[in-house]
């Protein structure tokens, strides 16, 4: 079985950007690097985006006992 990753179908989408950020940006990448920068950006946003939300739900739930703890713990250490 090929266990390759298939590259994911690009979409376009327009988008305004200052000018100044986009001349230092391509300053540093050329033309082609663009999308790829911008690309990286947004996985960034994403992920912190989304571990803003589990720090949240974790607020929301409060402290974890104390059993809880030692549970996740053997299971983490059953799981190495």
């Amino acid at each position: 079985m090929d266990t390759a990753r298939v590259p994911e179908r690009a979409a376009k989408r327009s988008v305004s950007l200052p000018q100044s950020l986009i001349r230092e940006v391509e300053e540093r990448t050329g033309k082609s690097g663009f999308s790829s920068v911008v690309s990286e950006a947004l996985e960034h946003w994403l992920a912190l985006a989304k571990l803003r939300e589990v720090v949240e739900e974790d607020q929301r739930r409060g402290p974890v006992s104390d059993e809880d703890r030692r549970w996740a713990e053997g299971a983490w250490s059953a799981s190495a």
